[in-house]
């Protein structure tokens, strides 16, 4: 049990009681061959963690880098390196209602951090996160529980996941499916809600190797927070997901932060999702919109609605309203893993099975690929 932890533990929500999170917290250290006394004080336990753990690896790993003016300085003793970390950017390197979602974890072992930096690995990240529960039991933080579906074996085509087994009495998320050969495409992502509407806050996909849960390791839904009023459907995201590395005939099931119905909030009448708009907007019409002139074209900015409910991109080629459509494809990239965002994937030449009308010309995708990461790193870039 010990070893499915220290191997899943980066990936997987820590959603459960504060004792039991407590004895999570000291088993991941324990991980690492440093174990903490669980009849001994919290912060006296968070404190051990930080100094034999978390900060070697900062001062191997971020330094370099973070302790100049030219990065964001987090490692600034304030009044010691702990309490620097952290209050630094009012508690934005932390998250100790959900630990494992810690930028400190999450960001310094991404992607898009390793076109910069030196990654954390797997276990280093797992430390942060050990680290983060002890310093949230400390401070009497009692995280949320999780709310889950029941697990569904997807077939190839149309499925659904009931929403009644969460109190979404009718609700249900669709979506197609299509294995790849050593994963899985979702596409079509929708939710189709119910009497009372619906409200679901960070969906995160959680694929099964058997009794074995294998979360999206990029949580790429994370800043979704959508309303849908009653009788209506509204996509999720940018309706796709691509997983990588997880066995295609695996079983699914999905976490929510939060899932209730609508209960009086001002739904739009299709719903809607709130949040997460673009930041290198000048990037993106310089580099990225070329790019994606030919989709838009084709199919997503034109009398296809089917297209344009997948991926919109009416504004692409108003130079007046590239905040707007800079925001449209956003919600079709992976910050955290960029190569993997979707919008670069489902035109892969090389990826079969996924977006069957349209691929980048070979000759072309590397182009194609190197253009559009330039955008989506200066969106992932603190």
């Amino acid at each position: 049990m010990l070893d499915v932890l220290c191997r899943h533990l980066p990936m997987v929500r820590l959603r459960i009681s504060l004792a039991a999170t407590f004895a999570l917290a000291l088993a991941a250290v324990g991980c690492t061959g440093d174990i903490i006394d669980p009849e001994g004080d919290p912060l006296e336990a968070a404190m051990q963690a930080f100094d034999t753990t978390v900060a070697p690896t900062m001062q191997t790993k971020c330094a370099s880098c973070h302790v100049s003016t030219e990065n964001p300085q987090f490692m600034r003793p304030n009044p010691t390196l702990r309490e620097g970390v952290l209050t630094f950017n009012t508690g934005g390197l932390v998250n100790m209602m959900d630990p494992i979602a810690s930028r400190l974890a999450v960001y310094a072992s991404s992607q898009a951090h390793a076109t910069v930096g030196v990654n954390y690995t797997p276990a280093e990240a797992a430390q942060v996160t050990a680290w983060v529960e002890l310093e949230a039991l400390a401070a009497g933080v009692e995280p949320e529980p999780v709310v889950e579906t029941a697990k569904i074996t997807p077939v190839v085509g149309a499925n659904e996941v009931d929403l009644t087994s969460i109190g979404l009495t009718g609700s249900k998320m669709t979506f197609d499916y299509q294995p790849l050969a050593t994963g899985m495409y979702l596409s079509r992502i929708q939710i189709n809600a119910s009497t009372g509407g619906v409200r679901l806050v960070h969906p995160l996909f959680v694929v099964w190797d058997q009794a074995t849960a294998i979360p999206d390791p990029i949580d790429r839904f994370s800043d979704i927070d959508l309303t849908v009023a009653e009788m209506t459907t509204s996509q999720v995201g940018g309706g796709t997901a691509v997983f990588v590395d997880i066995p295609p005939q695996g079983q699914l099931s999905v976490h929510f932060k939060t899932a209730t119905f609508a209960n009086g909030m001002p739904p739009s009448d299709g719903g809607g999702i709130t949040g997460g708009g673009c930041k290198a907007v000048p990037q993106f019409t310089s580099t990225a919109r070329p790019q994606l002139t030919a989709c838009a074209g084709m199919c997503h900015a034109g009398t296809n609605a089917a297209a344009r409910g997948a991926t919109d991109m009416s504004k692409l080629a108003d130079d007046l309203m590239q905040t707007e459509a800079c925001a449209q494809i956003l919600s079709r990239v992976s910050k955290l893993n960029p190569d993997q965002s979707s919008i670069i994937v489902s035109v892969d030449p090389a990826v079969t099975n996924v977006h069957p009308y349209y691929k980048v010309p070979a000759a072309n995708f590397a182009a194609f690929r190197t253009q559009m990461l330039m955008w989506i790193n200066a969106e992932a870039a603190p």
